[in-house]
């Protein structure tokens, strides 16, 4: 990027999405486009293209390099930009939580499923203003050189990589063989709808997540499923901090409760939840296929689960139904591989209706199972 040319934004994408794929960046041009809006103080990867006669000023150019230099490095969009969206929720990131990822949807969508469909909140209608203003763009006339512009970049990027680095630990590998044992619900919605039954009859829905970190699982649990009440554990303070600022920017804040302590060391006496959800540290230690992205940037400690990457299912797996109320659920988010030796676990401790659930990319991300009776 020179700072003797004057740049126009499409022409700095298509510089800096071939530089970043030279550096083996997955998405290159995503994350160019990301990257840009947030050095020009734009919110929308369309207003780029909206914009596209706008002179990239020394100062934006300067700032953008930067940006592209430690995306070059490998480090997630999400860490650059200190946020990540999650189930259409904005969280804070920092070095003390992993990243919230894509496939983690699904371990949320499992339960709001299974918990009481009835009592899940509809989503916030959108404001009079925003939909409005953006039908009123979308009938305005596109300029001819706009439209052979866009045109032009279409072709160039027909092929190009639109795969997030922050979306995943791992490169993608072929989906795993259906197991013939039972078959397999469809992502993202389970075959036959469960409901729980709660112990005490009319009370919120109680729900447990383990691990908590950035709190993007119970606090997008909460948001969607009013009244619940959710408690938030994690064994790092830095995380629960991080938590906590989320909830409070989610409007949740009241309805999640976050202490410190290892798995069900912060449950209280006398607790019983009508789920337990976690997302554990699953990775097996030296795996040499993880990204960058996550195996230099996101905390060791959220990351791997011992030398098989199940060493911490064998600690909540055998104490969850000491915690579940009758008829309870656990969701339990596992790594590729991982859902046969983890659902032979639960049927060993006697969890009943045992199945696992699909993502996108046709891995086998979650297990669930109800209590014993």
């Amino acid at each position: 990027m020179s700072d003797e040319k004057t740049w126009l934004p499409l022409e700095l994408i298509k510089v800096t999405t071939e530089y970043l794929a030279g550096k083996q960046v997955p998405g290159p041009r995503l994350d160019a486009e990301v990257l840009l809006c947030h050095a020009l103080g734009l919110s929308r990867r369309v207003d780029l293209y909206a914009g596209f006669e706008r002179k990239i000023s020394g100062k934006e150019l300067a700032s953008y390099r930067e940006l592209i230099r430690r995306r070059s490095l490998r480090e997630p969009v999400s860490r650059i930009l200190g946020r990540r969206e999650f189930m259409g929720l904005d969280f804070l990131v920092t070095p003390d939580v992993l990243s919230p990822r894509p496939e983690t949807e699904l371990l949320v969508e499992a339960a709001l499923e299974t918990l009481r469909p009835s009592k899940m909140r509809e989503p916030e209608p959108e404001t009079e203003d925003s939909p409005a203003e953006e039908r009123e763009e979308d009938a305005r006339p596109m300029p001819d050189e706009l439209e052979r512009l866009l045109d032009s970049y279409a072709r160039d990027v027909e092929n190009a990589d639109d795969i997030d680095a922050d979306d995943t630990l791992r490169p993608r590998a072929a989906p795993p063989p259906a197991r013939t044992s039972a078959p397999r619900p469809a992502h993202p919605r389970p075959a036959k709808k469960a409901t729980v039954a709660p112990a005490d009859a009319g009370r919120p829905i109680a729900a447990l997540d383990l691990g908590t970190g950035s709190g993007c699982v119970a606090i997008a649990l909460a948001a969607r499923l009013s009244p619940a009440r959710v408690v938030a554990v994690d064994a790092s303070p830095k995380a629960l901090a991080i938590a906590k600022k989320n909830a409070a920017n989610a409007g949740v804040g009241e309805r999640v409760l976050f202490r410190q302590g290892d798995w069900f060391a912060g449950c209280r006496e006398g607790e019983r939840f009508d789920a337990i959800l976690s997302n554990p540290p699953y990775l097996v230690e030296g795996d040499p296929d993880i990204w960058p992205e996550a195996s230099r940037y996101d905390p060791p400690a959220a990351l791997y689960g011992g030398k098989d990457g199940l060493d911490c299912y064998r600690r909540i797996i055998p104490d969850a139904p000491g915690w579940l109320a009758r008829d309870g659920w656990i969701f339990l988010e596992v790594s590729e591989g991982q859902a046969g030796r983890v659902a032979d676990m639960l049927g060993r401790r006697g969890f009943r209706e045992v199945a696992t659930l699909t993502d996108y990319g046709g891995v086998e991300r979650v297990v669930k199972a109800r209590a014993p009776e």
